[in-house]
């Protein structure tokens, strides 16, 4: 068996930045620290900070006041962070710098009334904050059927969630021509998910089965694996090494290990181990 790792594997800066200052808050206080949402989709990250004492809570008035909160890296709402406030809260904000790109970006579109269009799935964290933040003033859509739809519009401004298909944006992107006089549109996918993208589209082709390794509800684990599947390779979508079967492999395959963004490197090295073992 070979294996080959894809080129772009492993947290991407956003997430090592988050859970980074995470870490950080967690050594620096002694009090309880709280998060607002898990800052990242990975189970096993998540449970190592709840190992660590973190409170992870759904909503603000579960706080106790003047207490530490971390928010997620898909961002926050301005509603929220006003809650937060209100109750004397220290917040540490974990947000992505390439969600709060996109923040501005709607921020400025909504401002000039633009109609904006948002590239993105409806119930992602990334995108209520989204909303939240433009005052639910813009259309989310994911497939070309929900463009059709929309009626003509004198300027639209369109966005995208940070972890999307880039080739399905610039599908949905050249729909919209036709829907009106003035359209912007603004590649808002963050460069290191086209990159994990792309690096995986090329590690298609040069084997016979591909690992995906990622949370369930990790957006980007999920593009990854459809991608993969649309290559036409066999691919399996794994959150540890306990969920890989023996029975999936053969020892002549080459093997392709790629992860989500948020996928740590010590999770990959289990898969990779575990491989080893079966087969070298």
């Amino acid at each position: 068996m070979k294996i080959i790792l894809s080129k772009e594997i492993g947290f991407c800066f956003g997430v090592k930045n988050s859970v980074s200052i995470a870490t950080k808050v967690l050594k620096e206080n002694k009090k309880s620290v709280y998060m607002l949402g898990p800052i990242i989709h990975n189970p096993q990250v998540m449970e190592n900070f709840k190992k660590e004492g973190v409170r992870i809570v759904d909503r603000v008035e579960e706080i106790p006041e003047k207490s530490t909160v971390i928010t997620r890296a898909h961002g926050v709402s301005y509603s929220i962070l006003h809650q937060a406030l209100e109750k004397n809260l220290s917040i540490v904000d974990t947000t992505c710098p390439y969600v709060k790109k996109v923040q501005k970006i709607a921020e400025y579109l909504n401002k000039n009334n633009y109609f904006v269009v948002i590239f993105g799935d409806k119930m992602h964290p990334e995108i209520v904050s989204l909303l939240d933040i433009i005052n639910n003033n813009a259309l989310v859509v994911d497939k070309v059927t929900e463009i059709k739809k929309i009626k003509y519009q004198k300027k639209i401004g369109f966005i995208s969630q940070t972890t999307k298909n880039i080739y399905n944006f610039e599908k949905l992107s050249s729909k919209l021509l036709d829907k009106t006089e003035e359209l912007r549109i603004f590649n808002t996918i963050c460069k290191a998910t086209v990159e994990r993208q792309k690096s995986v589209i090329k590690l298609a082709r040069q084997v016979d089965i591909i690992v995906v390794i990622g949370g369930r509800k990790s957006a980007n684990t999920s593009r990854l694996v459809e991608i993969c599947r649309q290559q036409g390779v066999k691919t399996y979508h794994i959150e540890t090494k306990d969920q890989m079967k023996y029975k999936w492999f053969h020892p002549e395959d080459n093997v392709g290990i790629t992860s989500g963004a948020s996928t740590p490197d010590w999770v990959i090295n289990e898969v990779i181990n575990k491989l080893k073992e079966w087969y070298n």
